[in-house]
């Protein structure tokens, strides 16, 4: 795996935003992203993303581009955080993968567990097609 340009970051969100919509089935008019601009900084508790879903559980994602220490510290901060049993937290690491004269994206997916506070990390990696990069919208 190759380390990833911070230029992907807002790229790495829009995909989470996806990954809600398209993996964890949240509703697309509940999935938000954290907003930064100059004077205003809004987060779900340290998350990029958050949706929630049909059954009224909210799904948390943190998102990153980095390599280990940058999960490393992520998952600190989040760790600190005392979420409701009912909320799902996600670290959704965006890796690449050489392929061919390209390159292929991947998001590694970190899952914390509130009882006992640990993290389980997925084996497969889940695909990221490149329609994940553009802005997700609300079809029909």
């Amino acid at each position: 795996m190759k380390q990833i340009a911070t230029g992907r970051r807002t790229d790495a969100e829009r995909a989470a935003e996806h990954y809600l919509y398209r993996v964890l089935s949240c509703e697309i008019e509940q999935i938000r992203r954290a907003v930064r601009v100059r004077f205003q900084s809004v987060d779900f508790w340290g998350c990029d993303v958050m949706g929630r879903h049909i059954s009224g559980h909210a799904y948390y994602a943190q998102v990153t581009a980095g390599q280990t220490e940058a999960v490393r510290t992520r998952r600190r901060k989040l760790e600190k955080i005392s979420w409701n049993e009912y909320d799902h937290v996600y670290l959704l690491q965006l890796v690449e993968r050489k392929a061919g004269r390209g390159k292929d994206f991947f998001f590694r997916v970190h899952r914390f567990h509130h009882q006992p506070r640990r993290w389980d990390v997925d084996d497969a990696l889940q695909p990221v097609p490149r329609e994940w990069f553009r802005k997700l919208r609300i079809e029909g």
